[in-house]
């Protein structure tokens, strides 16, 4: 199993953990909504190490990107610049989700879930996934030159990804007002923040796009938090879809 699926499959076990010990809402861990979430997951890592190997081959090994970033010589530097390029693309890309119809059309799947903890990005539409999986190609083997770059930043930056996808979806209580919650708040998201993103009032409430930072939904006007969680998570009724694999999949039409 490669690294990246041990790490991600780590994050989500600890921050369950987490949730569980101190939920925000309770059950601390909804053990149907986990399991379909796991089973989802599961069921698209196939595709996506499909969908890997396939670009690769296509690609070829010495593809390289036609805007080399070869000036930035320090790990550091390098690190800083890849995570600020793939944030801000993954703040725009989740932006369309929402606001173009074909695209929301798949994304609701994510946003079915009504009980979000750590497992709850492993919910997706397998156009998600290959939208996810498309990013770091596009930006990295097609467009910027990071060949230069010491070997470590790519999947260390993406180790970040996976971090914060487990965090801000934890079931977990968090007091923005608190001190350190409010310092961490202004830059980095946060199960609060993202709370407000699984609002099932979300045709007035369409925001808080950011997967690692926060500073982009203040710069272009899409931070919606408020100082207490969202009541309800999910989709309103018109748009909810069947909780099964299948019915996420297909996006068959749920009766509540």
């Amino acid at each position: 199993m490669p690294w990246t699926a041990v790490a991600t499959a780590s994050f989500i076990v600890f921050f369950l953990g987490l949730g569980a010990l101190r939920p925000r809402v309770s059950p601390g861990v909804d053990w149907h909504e986990t399991l379909l979430n796991v089973i989802t997951g599961g069921s698209l890592y196939a595709a996506r190490i499909g969908l890997i190997l396939g670009i690769d081959a296509a690609l070829g090994e010495n593809a390289r990107g036609a805007i080399s970033l070869g000036a930035l010589t320090h790990p550091v530097a390098q690190a800083l610049i890849t995570f600020l390029i793939l944030d801000l693309t993954r703040y725009w890309v989740h932006y369309a989700d929402h606001r173009v119809p074909i695209l929301w059309r798949f994304h609701r799947t994510h946003h079915s879930a009504e009980h979000l903890n750590a497992s709850s990005g492993l919910r997706m539409h397998l156009v998600d996934l290959v939208q996810l999986t498309l990013i770091p190609v596009v930006l990295f083997r097609l467009i910027f030159d990071i060949s230069g770059f010491h070997a470590a930043v790519l999947p260390g930056v993406l180790l970040i990804g996976a971090f914060f996808d487990a965090f801000e979806h934890a079931n977990l209580r968090w007091d923005p007002s608190a001190p350190l919650n409010n310092a961490w708040g202004k830059l980095l998201n946060n199960p609060h923040f993202h709370s407000w993103h699984h609002t099932r009032d979300g045709a007035k409430k369409d925001g808080n796009y950011g997967q690692a930072l926060t500073i982009w939904d203040r710069m272009f006007g899409t931070d919606v938090t408020e100082p207490a969680p969202p009541e309800l998570y999910g989709l309103e009724d018109s748009q909810a879809i069947q909780h099964t694999l299948i019915g996420l999949q297909t996006l068959r039409p749920r009766t509540r």
